[in-house]
């Protein structure tokens, strides 16, 4: 191989035994996913037993980081718990999928915590970072592993039965790839192979050896820039919104949601007639899905203005009524939701809309705390409540919790 490929250095012992686990993450991702999805079904279970795996490799290699992290551990227990709700409640589809994307989702943002490239509260770092390892850090680390297979075949003081073992190790792979594929470059020496393995289908043999092959070398080129890799810290954003353009902005909003909420008052909660043609029924299905959309906009605005504005008096007195006015429209969004389940009953789609709702009133709260005192990393927080909210809906069981609301309320 190119010698400017193969980084020539001596390999730390991490680096070697992480070809093996690597190698053993790629036969579990094809067998307990990829083999199940190409047979046209989510594998929930599977899912949850290889990211299990993953999670206890994870730890084996970067115990001495991670054994301290309280906010890692929270994290990965989180994780565990998704993956072990697969378990118990597999009859709920809606949230089974949801969780079959939210658990990678949530475990990369762990790995790019564990390897500390970005700083706590450097939210664009944070996002960089994320996205990083899912299309830089799986392929920037295969020059490494080539290094480390190349320390692995290159001998050293190593004795003969450790090298047989080695020498084994490669053969194997290899075995499984070419023998298919020789069976079907020749009918004969197919014939003969098929008696000797009249069980085995080859031809997927050798599609999913391949895969697991694959996917070992985008596992281990993650799993080794996470430990061993350079740091590319993103550097934080240090603009300045202008107080004046703030006031602006931030002024024009407060008005215009002062006006809404001036109808929400007189048509929502003072119970005034709606006007003609217009039913309660359509008035709380139309708007809800809108109001919550406007208050989670309202909320990354303000986390904008309050990270990057120039404060001063006006500007915080703006910065509060806008996060004043929030919360009543996300009231409003709630009384409007209550009025469609009163009128229709619960389905997974509007508790999972209560939930969201009530997440945003936590966050609505974070964020009056986080004016009161700077130092508190409120993306963070935001972050691990939403996390623990997701855990907590699953193990209510949303299926039976929607069963018995609605069998409760008639």
């Amino acid at each position: 191989m190119d010698e400017a490929i193969i980084e020539k250095r001596d390999y730390l012992w991490k680096e070697r035994l992480l070809l093996p686990a690597a190698l053993a993450i790629g036969i579990l991702f094809d067998r307990l996913i990829f083999a199940r999805l190409w047979s046209g079904y989510v594998p929930f279970t599977g899912a949850g037993v290889f990211w299990l795996c993953y999670l206890a490799l994870f730890y084996a290699f970067y115990w001495e980081r991670l054994r301290r992290n309280g906010v890692l551990w929270f994290i990965a227990g989180c994780a565990a718990m998704l993956c072990c709700w697969n378990f118990l409640y597999t009859g709920n589809a809606e949230y089974g999928f949801l969780t079959f994307l939210v658990v990678p989702a949530v475990l990369m943002a762990h790995a790019v915590m564990t390897a500390g490239d970005y700083r706590p509260k450097d939210t664009g770092g944070m996002a960089a970072a994320w996205f990083s390892g899912w299309f830089v850090k799986p392929f920037s680390g295969l020059p490494a592993m080539a290094g480390a297979t190349g320390s692995l075949l290159s001998g050293g003081r190593r004795g003969t039965a450790v090298k047989v073992i080695i020498g084994a190790g490669v053969t194997l792979p290899l075995l499984f790839i070419l023998l298919p594929l020789l069976g079907g470059a020749d009918q004969v020496f197919g014939h003969y192979l098929s008696k000797i393995a009249e069980s085995w289908d080859l031809q997927p043999l050798v599609g999913h050896s391949l895969l697991a092959v694959i996917a070992a070398m985008l596992f281990y080129s993650f799993l080794w820039n996470i430990g061993f890799g350079k740091k590319t810290a993103v550097q934080p954003v240090t603009a300045e919104i202008d107080r004046v353009v703030s006031r602006v902005v931030l002024g024009a909003v407060a008005l215009l949601y002062l006006l809404f909420c001036g109808v929400q008052f007189t048509y929502l909660f003072a119970g005034a007639g709606l006007p003609e043609g217009i039913t309660y029924a359509e008035y709380a299905r139309e708007g809800f899905a809108q109001t919550v959309a406007v208050c989670a906009i309202n909320l990354l605005i303000f986390g904008v203005f309050l990270r990057f504005s120039a404060k001063d008096r006006a500007v915080s007195i703006l910065l509060a009524a806008l996060l004043g006015l929030t919360g009543v429209m996300l009231f409003s969004g709630f009384a409007r939701l209550r009025l469609y389940i009163d009128a229709f009953g619960m389905t997974w789609l509007r508790l999972i809309s209560a939930w969201f709702i009530l997440y945003l009133a936590a966050v609505i709260v974070i964020c009056a705390v986080r004016m009161l005192r700077k130092g508190l990393p409120a993306i963070l927080l935001c972050g691990l409540l939403l996390l623990a909210w997701y855990v907590a809906l699953g193990y209510a069981n949303p299926d039976g919790f929607v069963a018995w609301y609605n069998q409760a309320i008639r």
